[in-house]
């Protein structure tokens, strides 16, 4: 008899994601683009496109990754097919005269064989790495941790600001590939697997005022990356820890020796990602000569394509009652322009752009996403019993405040520390129970025209004062007022003019 599948294949999970076996080969499945932008969307507020592009790139990339693996798992299969039919096995023979064994070795030779199309045996995927494009603050970074985290990958993030040629004072590029094996805990082939980012990715631009000289920080960096982002082999030196002790004071002291790793980029995902501040402007300049050329104006002003400018992103109208942020129109034309040469261009096929942040956007990160800023402070007052309330007002100044410093998400966090500055200090233990930031605690943190105070005014409540404090709830934000009385199960007893304050 043949042995049953040749031999008993291994069920591996690679990428956290499944790996099953079907038939005679592990079939690889890998999440389609829309699981993916789906959790993505529990996480990142609006940059549909953005979510989309990248969405399909990740699943292109595993799906070429896999595609690797599988070739090879089948040339091994088909190698082990032959050399069991070719071996002695006294007690069970793999092949024999016998019409059962000759019939099971060529039904398991056709399932190989229908896999391994000869037509494909000659096509290689090509590589795709993605340059993200956006201002900052617009969840560049956010998108590119949560999807490693979708797929249970290493990720490594390198600030390209640091990065300068072999020789000179800074960090070389192979730092990326070193940081992604610390990642990977050293494991080669799940770094392999991995996703680097390169941030900042802008401040390579070779500046105009740099031609004749020798540019260490950026043009020389780009060329160094060349290789990386292909596909290279590439040898690295860290410095590994072996063995854990402690001194005679109890510290802790880690032993740690120099291995060398040679890590194989090919199947690496580079996310390059960068603000590039004025690159708007190319792209417009560049529509302008289009549409104008030679210095020419349409005085009738029916042109297909108008410019409209403002003081962040240019916005450009399409004509047709739609505008679109000039990062949306990005060729590598324009990237030249700015100062990215065409060799790293070339190795970076796709390429998107985030839409700026705006007031909607910012209110709906605040208190939408899984980990949402708003349910962050809620839990740290939650530890120290004190039940924190934002009103709808409250937040929407709060998102106001934020677009005008220009910052984007960023910015939500630093607004929000000094609105709970003072209120985080008065609370713990004082026994406050309840606290109410409404829309006069959010402007009384403006002091000037130009500048933000540390001192608001929050409302505290004991806590045999919580119906006060909702009723001072639905003043402002009925319905956080109703979902207060459904948590407490409280009976509203207000009227006003003659209603019920909530249905």
């Amino acid at each position: 008899m043949i042995k049953r599948g040749i031999r008993s294949f291994r069920v591996l999970s690679h990428l956290g994601i499944g790996i099953y076996e079907q038939g005679l080969l592990k079939s690889y499945k890998v999440p389609s683009p829309k699981e993916l932008k789906s959790f993505l969307d529990d996480y990142v507020v609006g940059q549909t496109t953005g979510k989309k592009v990248l969405s399909v790139a990740v699943y292109n990339h595993y799906l070429r990754v896999f595609d690797k693996q599988k070739r090879v798992d089948m040339l091994q299969q088909a190698e082990l097919l032959e050399k069991q039919r070719l071996e002695a096995d006294k007690s069970e023979p793999i092949y024999s005269a016998s019409t059962e064994s000759q019939a099971g070795y060529n039904n398991l030779k056709l399932q190989l064989e229908s896999q391994m199309d000869p037509g494909d045996q000659e096509l290689e995927l090509s590589k795709s790495n993605v340059l993200v494009v956006g201002p900052s603050g617009s969840g560049k970074t956010l998108l590119a941790s949560t999807l490693a985290r979708i797929l249970d990958v290493p990720i490594a993030i390198t600030d390209c600001t640091q990065l300068t040629q072999a020789g000179y004072i800074g960090e070389d590029v192979e730092v990326c590939i070193e940081r992604l094996l610390v990642n990977s805990n050293y494991d080669v082939a799940k770094a392999e697997r991995g996703i680097i980012v390169l941030d900042e990715v802008d401040k390579l631009a070779k500046p105009a005022a740099s031609i004749g000289t020798k540019d260490v920080s950026g043009e020389g960096v780009q060329q160094s990356l060349l290789k990386i982002l292909e596909g290279h082999k590439v040898e690295v030196t860290v410095k590994r820890p072996v063995n854990k002790k402690k001194d005679a004071q109890n510290n802790q002291i880690t032993a740690k020796k120099e291995e060398t790793f040679v890590v194989d980029t090919s199947n690496i995902l580079f996310m390059l990602m960068g603000a590039f501040v004025g690159l708007d402007k190319h792209v417009v300049k560049r529509i302008e000569q289009l549409k104008f050329p030679q210095g020419k104006k349409d005085s009738k002003n029916n042109d297909i394509t108008k410019l409209r400018f403002s003081s962040s992103v240019e916005r450009i109208d399409l004509g047709n009652g739609k505008e679109t942020s000039a990062l949306n129109l990005v060729t590598p034309t324009d990237l030249v322009s700015f100062g990215i040469i065409p060799e790293l261009i070339g190795r970076v096929p796709v390429i998107t752009a985030l839409e700026p942040l705006h007031k909607s956007d910012l209110y709906h990160i605040l208190k939408e996403p899984k980990n949402a800023l708003l349910n962050q402070y809620c839990y740290v007052f939650k530890q120290f019993g004190v039940k924190l309330c934002v009103t709808e007002k409250a937040l929407l100044k709060i998102a106001n405040f934020a677009l005008e410093e220009g910052t984007g998400a960023r910015g939500l966090r630093g607004i929000m520390e000094r609105v709970l500055l003072n209120v985080n200090y008065e609370c713990p233990e004082s026994g406050i129970a309840y606290v109410l930031v409404d829309q006069s605690t959010v402007e009384s943190l403006k002091a000037t025209e130009h500048s933000l105070s540390p001192h608001v005014k929050a409302r505290y409540y004991s806590r045999g004062e919580r119906d006060a404090f909702i009723e001072d709830i639905y003043k402002e934000d009925p319905k956080l007022g109703a979902e207060l009385d459904r948590e407490f199960h409280r009976t509203p007893t207000r009227l006003k003019e003659g209603k019920k304050i909530h249905e």
